[in-house]
């Protein structure tokens, strides 16, 4: 797949990988309308455009579709990126839950509302939702982004299995730790065991995923044999991940 003047809306795209897939797209000419709830709306020049967008507001969802539709007829390429990460165990208020599930679900609902059947209409197009290695496995800090993270993969999922048959394609970006605002003094994390990867690493996988039509996109490739153990022996993965968890308890106890 070639990217030249391919239209692409990338949300959560004001740092970290989502400002990276926009370098990217645009180095490739492609035509990129980047999304942040920060941002103020402005035109930069024929081929980048900055719109503010809450994808947590199916409203402001729909606003950003009718433009990029009015504008272009076409939205090729969709990453639904936007994410939080909110540490914290069961006990985590409502309302830390609800931001979690609006952004890291919802959001995907929201956008496939409007963008599946523009793609069924075109007969293309690729729809990429950035979960987490924590989707497929857990993050052992956070229950909200875990369960959330899970739940984008298994709508993903659906979504490809369901849709697949009008040439629209789906993958899920699940990377371990990325050198992000996210990640800001947490390299010692256990998410970053295998290495934290620069932004612009990932986005670059992305890119072959999508030509290569990939499902899962893995940057850190061990994550892939993780899953298959986890699948392999259920209960021998639970056990070990509560062996890490316990070793990284006793080890800041120490510190």
């Amino acid at each position: 797949m070639h990217f030249k003047k391919k239209v692409v809306v990338v949300t959560g795209s004001a740092n970290g990988i989502g400002k990276a897939l926009v370098n990217c797209f645009l180095n490739k000419g492609a035509i990129v309308i980047s999304t942040d709830i920060d941002f103020s709306n402005k035109k930069i020049n024929n081929h980048y455009f900055e719109k503010k967008c809450d994808v947590s507001s199916e409203k402001e969802i729909n606003d950003l579709i009718d433009f990029v539709l009015n504008k272009f007829n076409i939205i090729d390429i969709f990453f639904s990126n936007a994410g939080i990460l909110t540490l914290g165990d069961e006990n985590s208020s409502d309302e830390v839950w609800k931001k979690n599930w609006d952004i890291h679900l919802m959001s995907h609902v929201f956008i496939c509302r409007r963008v599946i059947p523009q793609f069924k209409k075109q007969g293309s197009g690729h729809l990429v939702i950035t979960s987490s290695a924590a989707g497929l496995l857990t993050h052992l800090d956070s229950v909200t982004y875990s369960v959330t993270k899970h739940a984008a993969i298994a709508f993903a999922e659906w979504i490809a299995i369901s849709n697949g048959e009008f040439g629209v394609k789906v993958s899920v970006l699940c990377p371990q730790a990325v050198k992000t605002n996210m990640t800001k003094g947490r390299d010692k994390d256990v998410a970053s065991i295998d290495g934290m990867l620069d932004p612009e690493e990932v986005a670059n996988e992305v890119l072959l995923g999508i030509k290569e039509n990939r499902f899962l996109i893995l940057p850190h490739k061990k994550v892939y044999n993780y899953i298959t153990n986890k699948s392999g022996d259920y209960d021998r993965w639970l056990s070990g991940m509560q062996k890490l968890k316990q070793k990284i308890k006793n080890t800041n106890n120490i510190l």
